[in-house]
């Protein structure tokens, strides 16, 4: 209902405005513990419960959902249960979530147990004598955390990835000793003779590690899926030396996103108290630091480095030692990865007694030596507080924007495949890549894989003007704009009276007048054949607006220098051939094959054509042939084909079992325009193809050598049939496709695209 979506827009909107005016306010100096009942909240408390009892009155189901939560489990994960007074917790949780302070907090967030019901649990591990990953986590009392950071580690860390867990005790005087000698399984616990702080366990605990990576972790922290498996993405680069987590108050806030070093030794922590769901939290880069909540470095560079530098003892600036240590002795990248998210309750973790060792003076201590260590560094760089000379410091590449329509799935359309072999060129080049989807959507999955191969990604957040407004905030920053498709081009065309020095490449993907002009002429359609006349107006005009124009075919680019426009580059679908140790033989494969995304009319048109006009004329001679259309988003009238002989799967996410094991890949396509994905997927698994002239336009293909050409139904069935049944012309043909498809390998067209660009 709309009202719900009303009701939560304004909740997330008032409930921010409560807790960041709470955190700034602690921040700043007030340390009430009856803060939040300062005057200046009243009018924010007031539309809260207003919000409130709106839910409830409209029957809000989120709403009931989380007082229903709240009041089910007995324990709460912010309050320690001690004795009888989870009641006492449970009116706090119940006025915390009226007043807005829990509206942000994570579904998956554990509650703090009491220390006799985790002493009936058990915790366990799968021992590893071998692991790539050592996690060591020091701990001082609290073993409700401890617990909870276990779980989380247990529910979220599957033991295929292969790590083993480190327990360096710090003299706890609570039941911490008791659990892991009799209640834990697959653990080294380690305790210490006498209570040495937090950097010497941290230590003890690295030095026991087996490893190939040591993972810090705090026991104040609850860590979410692909926590782990993030961490290490980064190291596939051998410059990168340690990688650090996004760390999240219990509150849903932002505790950092990686932190700065100023040239008066202060350390920030870049995004605190912010959202962080702000697309400026959300893309890997280069830090100063990371903190050692969450920290991955390589054991050997670790030692190297003589592990946390015991000057910082008991704790304070060691992590941030340790980072500048592996920028500046290992000469190696401090990479923040917020898909490394976990949740922080800080100033929990193990350490010495507060009372005798106040942090603010050993924050102080610790500043000083820090300073004094590295002050020929801190030189170089920016002044106090200057967040953004800190990011252009840190930002040393050239920046390339790009923009299409959507985030690209490559598992499910060749334009994405293409433009994510782009990206991927454009990193190996040393750019930093920008992209910006015109829907606005952050796709579950997609945004991911982006994000991994280092695209900082800009999505609708909180709204789609917020998106352009920090689009247009970069822009100053941003060398190229490599815009996709007419559509996107007259949509963000504005862009270049904001920023002049940009150049603008125009990336047709395909001449879309092309293929209206031949859709127009086969359903002889005079609305489609006015449509292609616009289209074409457009089209041209950003070929002649444009710096450079990218054709996806030589054909195409030679309708475009008809039109006038010179400067055209030709940048086809790029593919790499599929490693088949196992290939699979003629005589054991069956079935013919068709692939293609069916938001795509000449794919729905081809299949429709192939099911009702080509393969009846198959079945007179060979009525045991099956037929596999795969693809994404099949219409009704595809799904409508689907038969004993026909197989419609929908989305398939890896569809290589089906060109491994198919004879035939057929691909009757009437219209379209540029080079075809498909073809190209085929020719990478060396699977012989049967297509139309329209199908095999653009990417080199020779008759006879490489696929057989059909114009007719009769055609199709015909070579269809012969390939189906000669194995010496199959295995002609499969061996020409292997040659065929080096030439559009990344490396290929690596040279062009940097060519285009310097």
């Amino acid at each position: 209902m709309k009202v719900y979506k009303w009701i939560d827009k304004f909740n997330t909107k008032n409930n921010r405005k409560i807790i960041t005016k709470y955190n700034l306010g602690i921040s700043s100096g007030h340390k009430s513990a009856y803060f939040y009942l300062n005057p200046k909240f009243y009018l924010k408390y007031l539309l809260r419960l207003l919000l409130v009892l709106l839910s409830a009155i409209t029957f809000h189901k989120k709403s009931y959902q989380t007082f229903y939560k709240l009041v089910s489990e007995k324990y709460s994960p912010f309050y320690l249960a001690k004795g009888f007074n989870f009641v006492q917790n449970k009116f706090f949780d119940i006025l915390s979530t009226l007043f807005g302070y829990r509206y942000f907090i994570s579904e998956a967030i554990l509650p703090l147990l009491p220390e006799d019901k985790i002493l009936i649990k058990q915790i366990s591990f799968i021992a590893n004598n071998n692991p790539l990953v050592s996690i060591v986590i020091p701990v001082f009392n609290n073993l409700a955390y401890t617990y909870n950071c276990l779980l989380a580690l247990s529910n979220n860390v599957p033991p295929s990835l292969s790590y083993e867990v480190i327990i360096v005790d710090d003299c706890s005087s609570d039941a911490t000793e008791t659990f892991f000698r009799s209640n834990s399984r697959g653990i080294n616990y380690i305790r210490n003779d006498i209570n040495s702080g937090f950097l010497i366990s941290s230590n003890i605990g690295a030095d026991k590690a087996l490893g190939k990576y040591v993972c810090f972790l705090n026991n104040d922290t609850q860590v979410s899926i692909n926590w782990l498996q993030n961490l290490l993405l980064p190291f596939t680069d051998e410059h990168v030396g340690l990688v650090g987590s996004k760390l999240i108050y219990a509150n849903g806030f932002l505790q950092e996103a990686g932190g700065f070093v100023f040239s008066d030794a202060n350390a920030a922590n870049y995004g605190n108290n912010h959202d962080p769901e702000h697309p400026l939290y959300n893309f890997i880069r280069e830090v100063d630091y990371c903190s050692g909540a969450s920290i991955l470095i390589k054991n050997t560079d670790l030692q190297k480095l003589n592990y946390f530098d015991r000057r910082y003892i008991p704790a304070y600036y060691e992590d941030t030692d340790l980072c500048l240590s592996v920028k500046h002795v290992l000469n190696k990248k401090v990479i923040y990865q917020p898909l490394s998210e976990l949740i922080h309750f800080e100033g929990i973790s193990s350490g010495r007694d507060i009372e005798k060792h106040p942090v603010k003076r050993f924050q102080a201590i610790n500043k000083d030596k820090f300073a004094q260590k590295w002050r020929n560094h801190l030189v170089n760089y920016p002044q106090l507080n200057d967040i953004s000379s800190a990011l252009a410091i840190n930002q040393k590449n050239k920046t390339i924007l790009i923009i299409d329509d959507t985030i690209p799935e490559a598992d499910k359309d060749s334009g994405s495949v293409r433009l994510v072999h782009i990206i991927e060129i454009l990193i190996s080049l040393n750019y930093h890549v920008i992209f910006v989807p015109n829907d606005g959507l952050k796709k579950n999955g997609y945004f991911e894989k982006l994000t991994n191969i280092g695209v900082e990604v800009l999505y609708r957040f909180p709204n789609r003007n917020s998106m352009i407004n920090l689009l247009l905030n970069k822009l100053d920053l941003i060398d190229v704009a490599w815009i996709c498709k007419p559509q996107n081009n007259k949509e963000f065309e504005f862009l270049f009276s904001y920023n002049s020095k940009m150049k603008w490449i125009y990336d047709t993907i395909d001449l879309h007048f092309v293929r209206e002009e031949r859709e127009a002429a086969l359903l002889n359609d005079a609305k489609i054949k006015q449509s292609a006349s616009e289209t074409k107006e457009q089209e041209l005009a950003f070929a002649k607006a444009a710096d450079i124009t990218i054709a996806i075919t030589t054909d195409e680019k030679e309708i475009l220098q008809h039109y006038g426009i010179k400067k055209t580059v030709v940048i086809p679908n790029i593919h790499i051939a599929q490693e088949n140790k196992h290939f699979v033989p003629f005589e054991e494969r069956s079935g013919l094959i068709f692939i293609g995304g069916y938001a795509h009319k000449p794919n729905i048109d081809a299949v429709i054509y192939l099911s009702n006009e080509i393969m009846p004329l198959v079945w007179l001679k060979n009525p045991t042939i099956k037929l596999t259309l795969l693809g994404s988003n099949p219409s009704k009238e595809v799904m409508d084909l689907a038969s004993e002989k026909i197989e419609v799967t929908g989305y398939v996410e890896d569809v290589s079992g089906y060109f491994n094991n198919s004879r035939v890949f057929v691909a009757p396509l009437r219209f379209g325009a540029g080079m075809k994905g498909k073809i190209g997927q085929s020719l990478s698994f060396a699977l012989p193809i049967v297509t139309s002239e329209i199908g095999a336009e653009g990417i080199g293909l020779v008759q006879g050598r490489d696929y057989l050409l059909a114009a007719t139904a009769d055609e199709f069935a015909s070579h269809i049939l012969r390939l189906y049944e000669d194995k010496t012309l199959w295995n002609d043909i499969s061996n020409a496709s292997k040659e065929l498809i080096k030439s559009y390998h990344p490396d290929r067209i690596k040279p062009v695209i940097n060519s285009i660009l310097s």
